[in-house]
């Protein structure tokens, strides 16, 4: 009973340790933050507003709307440390469109504890009759005068090993709708994305983590087998 009830410990620590997210925060520096939108409909008024927040490190937004009868559009965006969103959502029957950008810009160091620069990336959109609805995340990440990446990234993890050191990150996220265009008819689009920024503590392989819990299993079962010998 005692060797059961060992293994069953055991391997529920290993698959704690296999699924487990050691999620840290990055202290930031020289930090620029910015955030943008823009809407616009055939009669209504346009909807403009952009907000800035260098070398504060407190987050800004930014919201804009346009309503013309039928046709409606609203965007906004939000960015702040580590953290950003960007929205926006047309609707109607004329060409009404807006655009939601939120964008970080910062210096980081990582430790020889926390490695791993993870961003998270959670993209949702939405269209109807005519409309379209896309949300893209620009990534550029930099170590002195040497890119290490700089590209679009789709959605879910990104996760990057760059060690001990200091590199600059630049993120834009845009979100962008649109609906009503000519001999389409009416539609509704709207699109939304949500970004984070953190560092993680590498955790081991799993093999490396299943031969570290089978080979106690093994040396006990050993000793065991060797015990119930020498009683016979």
């Amino acid at each position: 009973m005692e060797i059961k009830v060992s293994k069953r410990v055991l391997l529920a620590c290993l698959a704690a340790l296999a699924f487990s997210s050691n999620a840290i925060a990055i202290t930031f520096s020289n930090v620029q933050l910015d955030a943008t939108a823009i809407a616009l409909t055939p009669t209504g008024p346009a909807g403009i507003d952009s907000q800035s927040s260098p070398p504060s490190a407190a987050p800004v937004s930014a919201s804009a709307d346009s309503v013309g009868g039928p046709d409606v559009a609203t965007a906004g965006a939000i960015a702040g440390v580590g953290l950003l969103t960007a929205s926006a959502d047309a609707t109607g029957t004329g060409i009404s469109s807006a655009v939601g950008t939120a964008h970080f810009a910062a210096s980081f160091l990582l430790t020889n504890l926390e490695p791993v620069l993870v961003l998270d990336f959670s993209p949702l959109t939405f269209a109807t009759g005519s409309g379209l609805g896309t949300t893209s995340l620009y990534l550029t990440l930099t170590s002195g005068a040497t890119t290490l990446f700089s590209d679009l990234i789709t959605s879910g993890t990104f996760k990057r090993y760059l060690g001990p050191g200091s590199a600059q990150l630049d993120l834009v996220l845009t979100s962008e709708a649109s609906a009503g265009f000519p001999q389409q008819g009416p539609g509704n689009g709207s699109a939304f994305g949500l970004v984070s920024v953190t560092s993680a503590i590498p955790l081991p392989a799993p093999w490396l983590l299943l031969l570290v819990g089978v080979a106690p299993l093994a040396a006990m079962k050993r000793r065991v087998g060797r015990a119930l010998s020498k009683a016979a």
